[in-house]
């Protein structure tokens, strides 16, 4: 298993335990792409989602409910996914 299938399994099943360049680099992993935004927020793509994924950035880290509505929004991509 590799670094960053490793930091994806922690962050399904712990995303508070992360920072937020580590959600960031799962986030790219599963195809969010990253798009920069005015002052703190970061915008992420996904070809799937309606909408855009906005976390706000204070201090390289970000609040857990983020942490945690990220993770939320992973896991509904990959239930889909499985049922296609």
């Amino acid at each position: 298993m590799t670094s960053i299938e490793k930091l994806f399994d922690k962050f399904l099943n712990c995303p508070t335990g992360l920072r937020y360049l580590e959600i960031e680099r799962v986030l790219i992993y599963f195809g969010f792409q990253k798009i920069l935004a005015k002052g703190s927020h970061v915008k992420f793509k996904h070809c799937d989602l309606k909408s855009d994924l906005i976390i706000p950035v204070h201090g390289n880290d970000c609040k857990n409910f983020y942490k945690i509505y990220s993770a939320k929004i992973v896991k509904k991509l990959i239930y889909e996914k499985s049922k296609k």
